[in-house]
């Protein structure tokens, strides 16, 4: 019996991936975490690394600041 393949378009589908990182400011271990759309995990964590010195850069931003945000990234869409 033959099957029918899925659509890939479905399959293509963004998500978000949250990556927790640690910090230190001025002695102190802050919890961090970055929000990455990507169509999955291995493509988030490789954008994580590929653009770490801009997270590191806005999370110590964010930390000298004191304020507390939402760091988000999105994958340009292959097509």
């Amino acid at each position: 019996m033959r099957r029918e393949q899925r659509s890939l378009s479905h399959a293509r589908r963004a998500a978000d991936f949250k990556i927790n990182f640690q910090m230190t400011n001025a002695g102190a271990r802050h919890a961090c975490s970055v929000t990455i759309r990507a169509v999955s995990r291995i493509d988030a964590d490789a954008i994580f690394r590929d653009n770490w010195f801009t997270i590191e850069k806005l999370a110590r931003l964010n930390l000298v600041a004191e304020q507390p945000g939402e760091i988000r990234l999105e994958a340009a869409a292959e097509t």
